[in-house]
């Protein structure tokens, strides 16, 4: 497969998910006011930070072991029971840590986080072998898998909807049905292009190095996910169930960036890549250029489309929308540099931005938020964004010698980035 039909396919699959995702919130929010949105989102939001504080790092460590071509094959196989296993013990400290401070933190009830919490060993598994099929040039797998899960989704929330059974917990069991599927998909079809045997001496390397890597993962969540409990504590459901739609459609400005670095991962470990910099610098610069031209599109269409299409009751989404989408398209943007930065330094190059960021976003969250609400929280997450990404690329700078202007898109790329290409093997 070529890079631009490797791209072309991976755009479509990951559009489509984002898509169907998109239809999935309007059905949602035709059939759950922003309270019951807010409810049902703080669920999943439980389970999803327990499988991002939970998951150990080993993707990144995976992806630090990938440079030996010797380890692959068990490193692809032990994705999937390391995930399983990771997530179940994940998932049962976040329900007992859930169950001490329900009261405190205004969560939903217990019944409702034992239901989202059943996806925590799914999706730590899917986090697993989907980083292992990109980096093993399978990004169409990886995409496809999760179209399949996202289908499966959103096909019950419209039979559902159609029959009027669309409930809060209704939603969050349908949540169960996108990381179920895409797991069950891409294991199946991973096991056939990339045969191996699982290793437990690998297993213990992968998960020690995760470890260490860790702390500037966990830190890197909690910049994105810990504003959503600070809002539910300071503003309530009401205000979560509006900023958490308008973090979904803000989602649409880190499409096409996010596509281009899955495409491009494994490019970064080629042998054929005699400049892993130069490779990295030229990612960023057409990464860059895409996360301009997608914010400000995103945000457009959020102003035209978000009252017609959900309601006057989600009217104000657009002006978060428009304050959310600079910061997620930066931020993405800078996943080039930071797998360069894990590749080359681990722990001493990723947990100091990380943790920075996260400190600068929950100081202005704590500021912002119980006067301005949602609003306050979008501007401290664009600020911190902006903030984290900066941060990785002075260091990239710093590190390799590249010149500040080799980041920055030029005219080439300002005027068509996708009729670039990024040079890596096809797989």
């Amino acid at each position: 497969m070529s890079d631009l039909r490797r791209f072309l396919s991976l755009l479509g699959a990951r559009a489509g998910s984002l898509l169907l995702g998109v239809l999935a919130s309007v059905v949602i929010a035709r059939a759950l006011p922003p309270d019951g949105r807010g409810t049902y989102y703080m669920a999943v939001a439980v389970a999803a930070a327990a499988t991002a504080l939970g998951h150990l790092s080993v993707e990144q460590a995976q992806t630090a072991q990938w440079a030996d071509p010797r380890l692959r094959p068990a490193l692809a196989a032990n994705g999937l029971p390391l995930g399983l296993g990771i997530g179940t013990a994940s998932a049962a400290l976040a329900l007992l840590l859930a169950h001490l401070a329900t009261d405190t933190a205004r969560l939903p009830g217990p019944w409702l986080l034992v239901t989202a919490c059943a996806g925590v060993p799914l999706a730590t598994a899917v986090l697993y072998t989907n980083n292992t099929a990109l980096l093993g040039s399978r990004p169409h797998l990886a995409g496809r898998a999760a179209l399949a899960g996202s289908a499966a989704q959103c096909g019950t929330l419209l039979a559902l909807g159609a029959t009027g059974r669309l409930t809060v917990h209704a939603v969050v069991a349908c949540w169960l049905l996108a990381p179920a599927v895409h797991l069950l998909v891409l294991a199946v079809a991973e096991r056939r292009a990339a045969p191996g045997r699982p290793s437990l001496p690998l297993a213990r390397a992968t998960c020690g190095k995760g470890l260490r890597l860790h702390p500037g993962s966990a830190a890197s969540y909690l910049l994105l996910r810990s504003d959503l409990f600070v809002l539910n504590t300071l503003a309530g459901p009401h205000a979560v169930g509006l900023y958490t739609l308008a973090v979904t459609l803000a989602e649409f400005a880190r499409l096409a960036v996010g596509v281009l670095w899955q495409s491009s991962l494994s490019g970064q470990f080629a042998e054929s890549v005699t400049d892993p910099a130069a490779h990295t610098a030229r990612t960023t610069r057409l990464m860059l250029a895409l996360a301009l031209a997608s914010a400000l599109t995103t945000s457009l269409l959020a102003a035209l489309l978000v009252r017609p299409v959900y309601g006057p009751a989600y009217a104000d989404c657009a002006a978060l929308v428009a304050l959310l989408a600079p910061g997620v398209a930066l931020l993405a943007a800078g996943r080039s540099l930071a797998t360069h930065l894990v590749r080359a330094g681990g722990t001493r190059h990723t947990v100091g931005p990380a943790v920075g960021a996260l400190a600068l976003n929950t100081a202005l969250n704590l500021l912002l938020v119980p006067r301005f609400g949602a609003t306050g929280c979008a501007l401290a997450s664009t600020v911190s964004y902006t903030a984290l990404a900066l941060a990785q690329a002075r260091l990239f700078v710093r590190l390799t010698g590249t010149p500040w202007r080799h980041l920055l898109p030029g005219a080439a790329e300002l005027a068509g980035p996708l009729r670039r290409r990024v040079r890596h093997p096809a797989g």
